[in-house]
Order: structure tokens, then sequence, then C-alpha cells
């Protein structure tokens, strides 16, 4: 869809594939020829769109019901998908002795390479389960405006090495986490409170379609209600993980 309008020198400011950019699309004037490769390719963009949207409730009702899933959910730069995929790719997690194993597993360390008295090492093996390094590199590009350890290490290491050895990098730290949050049972200790509720609430009235109880309609306004002045407390981590079921965080 790009290529016709730039064939066309048809410049286009805004999101293309947002309802106004589909809607433009659908009525730009247009040769005879751009015209059907236009209407071909939005043809295929909602079919596939469709299966998209398939393949995404299915993995939904997955995660709503495996307590790992949702466990991994609690990771920064992790949802559904990426969760219910590294929770495939790991199997049994006590098959890993320790959270490098599962690194090295996910293709994640240094390569080594030994000569007589000389050591080297090199750049990540990148053997092994290849969508599942992929999920844990994906996630590890969200860190940078993460405001907590994993956030402050991901700004160290890029300022250091530049931005693509920081992601290879947290991604082994997210793999080395995982492990100990699928290995414990427990959720991520520093998780953003609001991020993770209304990950696991999507998640929650998508598979099953439960929202939670709110107040009732007949209870009073606030008197600050209407001053610009919050009303609405902000949960702690172990609420939010309280109310969907998930156990508290251990005591460090």
């Amino acid at each position: 869809l790009h290529s016709v309008l730039a064939q066309r020198l048809i410049a286009y400011e805004g999101k293309l594939f947002g309802k106004v950019g589909l809607a433009f699309l659908q009525t730009v004037t247009l040769d005879a020829t751009g015209r059907a490769a236009i209407d071909s390719d939005l043809i295929l963009l909602k079919t596939i769109e469709a299966e998209i949207a398939k393949y995404d409730g299915l993995l939904l009702q997955l995660a709503s019901g495996d307590k790992n899933s949702r466990l991994l959910v609690t990771l920064p730069g992790f949802d559904f998908a990426g969760a219910v995929g590294i929770v495939a790719a790991a199997g049994d997690i006590a098959r890993f002795p320790d959270g490098n194993r599962f690194a090295s597993y996910l293709g994640l360390v240094p390569s080594t390479r030994q000569s007589a008295e000389h050591c080297y090492h090199g750049p990540i093996t990148k053997q092994g389960r290849s969508h599942a390094r992929w999920i844990f590199c994906q996630a590890a590009q969200h860190l940078d405006r993460n405001v907590g350890p994993l956030g402050h290490f991901f700004r160290r290491m890029k300022a250091k090495k530049g931005h693509n050895k920081a992601v290879v990098a947290c991604a082994r730290k997210l793999a080395v986490i995982a492990w100990h949050l699928l290995s414990k049972g427990e959720p991520y200790r520093y998780a953003d409170p609001r991020t993770v509720d209304a990950k696991l609430s999507r998640i929650r009235v998508s598979a099953t379609g439960k929202h939670r109880k709110t107040g009732s309609k007949t209870t009073s306004r606030p008197e600050s209600y209407g001053s610009g002045v919050r009303t609405r407390g902000i949960k702690g981590i172990d609420q939010v993980l309280a109310s969907e079921d998930l156990p508290h965080r251990s005591q460090p």
C-alpha cells in the first residue's frame, strides 16, 4: 500500500492504517491500475487482520487459564501473546537448573572459543529457540521508557554500548528473571501496578467477559468532585495481584 502511493508521488501524513488512513485509501483518486492494487491489498489486509484476531482470541483463552502466563505478563514489555509463547517454549521449567541454562537454551549467552590457554568471547550463540529469543528481544525494546531497575539497566547499557547491544543484554536478563518467576511461582517484584492491572484486566475481560464489581450507582459523589483533585487511589502491586488471583510477592 505504501509503495503504490509512493510510485504516484502521493504523500500521506499520519497513520495510514488507522481509521482515517484507511478511509483515505478507499477514496483517494488513482489511475485504474493503482486503484485495483489498493483494493486488492485492502482485501488482503482485512483477511489477515481477521486471522490475527482469531488467534489472539485463542491465545487470550490460554493466557487466562494458565497461571504461568499471567505471571510472565507482570514483566515489562510482555503481553498475553509473548507470555504464552515463552511458557510453550520453556515446557517444564524444572529441566533448567538455573536462569543461565535457560538463557543458553534460547541462545542469549555469549559464544566462547578456546584454544590452548586463550579464551575468546564473542556475540550471542543464537542457538536454540529462535522464536522465544525474538519474543525476549521484542520485550527488551520497550525498556527504554521503563521506570524500574530494568529501564535503568537498559539506559546505562545503551549509553555505553549502543542500542542493539543493550537490547540483547536486557533480553538475556529478562530470560533469567522469567526463569525465576516460573520456578518460584512469583510475579515480577518491580512491576508497575497500573500497567499490570490494565494487562491482566484485558486478559480476564477478553477471555471470560467478567468485569470487576464497582461501587453502587447510588453512592454519593465525594466533596472534592469537580475540583480537579484526584479522588481515585492507585492500587499497589499486591492489591492488583490479589484481585487477579495471583500470589503475593515474597519477602526479599
